[in-house]
């Protein structure tokens, strides 16, 4: 009885939240990103000092060759991009095809469609830029399913309503966790369509058995392979998506092929050209990853597998 009228306060809960999101999202663009962004990012910075010794501290270790003036700089242009993207997501509400495809530009490969005809594919992205208009990929494929990873959160209400703002028909979103199961279970196609698998692959990865070192900002970085994995195992090709911003609340998709599905490759060599492309897009634009999250949290230790034998730990 007690879960049943929980289920009941927590549903009635999100669907108030959607509404008020879905009243946010009808304001005016110029209110929504010229208002309130800024007071928002002031709020982050001036008032709350959300997070600021974390992203103060990894911004300097990530980048030692910065003064003090520039890391500031970096940190001040972070707060209003963190500003700028809640207010992306609570925009998202009621967001039609024709709305999304207003906030995204795609910049493809060359011969991008025939490569990925009759296919499932991967695509690996990051928590840089507004990642969560990633999940406009399936405007550009319109023949493929996207299949997107998640991590739920601890909070159910929140984790309800985050899933409810990206629900699209186009659209599976399912707990990592349960990513391989439904690939395999589906592999064959959802509604006729081959699947785009999305992974978020920069996420804070534990230690665990099998997993591979990489060097990335100055530090020693694990990394999650799953899409590695899945390449390998069912031969798909896998593609960088870097989000580029145009302005606020449009940015600009843009796939590079990292592995076309047949290559042979090293263990750990598909998840090492990821972090190296990674890589690259942040030091151009360090201030839209996301610095408030601790990234580094793990260190190596003794047998730790390091790519290509860069450092030993004894």
């Amino acid at each position: 009885m007690k879960s049943r009228f929980r289920d009941i306060y927590q549903n009635t809960l999100v669907t108030l939240l959607w509404c008020l999101c879905y009243l946010f999202a009808l304001l005016p663009r110029c209110v929504r990103y010229g208002v309130f962004t800024p007071f928002l990012a002031f709020v982050l910075q001036r008032l709350f000092h959300y997070r600021y010794a974390v992203i103060v501290k990894q911004l300097h270790d990530s980048f030692p060759e910065k003064g003090e003036e520039e890391i500031n700089e970096l940190c001040r242009r972070y707060y209003s991009h963190l500003a700028e993207m809640i207010i992306g997501t609570l925009s998202l509400a009621g967001m039609s095809d024709k709305k999304r495809a207003n906030t995204t530009e795609f910049h493809l490969t060359d011969n991008f469609h025939e490569q990925i005809e009759g296919r499932n594919m991967v695509i690996m992205t990051s928590h840089y830029g507004f990642w969560e208009i990633a999940l406009n990929i399936y405007l550009a494929t319109p023949n493929h399913h996207l299949v997107v990873a998640y991590r739920p959160l601890t909070n159910p209400v929140m984790d309800k309503l985050l899933h409810r703002l990206r629900n699209n028909p186009s659209t599976d979103v399912v707990p990592s966790k349960q990513l391989m199961r439904h690939y395999i279970a589906n592999r064959n196609g959802i509604n006729g369509k081959n699947l785009v698998v999305g992974l978020i692959s920069d996420q804070n990865c534990p230690p665990t058995k099998g997993c591979c070192w990489h060097s990335f900002l100055n530090h020693d970085s694990l990394f999650f392979d799953g899409g590695e994995q899945l390449a390998m195992k069912f031969g798909l090709p896998v593609f960088y998506m870097e989000l580029e911003r145009i302005e606020a609340g449009r940015y600009r998709h843009i796939y590079t092929q990292i592995y076309d599905g047949k290559e042979e490759v090293a263990p750990h060599e598909i998840t090492e050209r990821y972090v190296r492309c990674l890589e690259q897009t942040i030091e151009r634009k360090p201030e839209y990853w996301m610095w408030s999250h601790r990234r580094w949290k793990s260190r190596p230790y003794a047998g730790a597998k390091f790519y290509n034998n860069y450092k030993t730990i004894e």
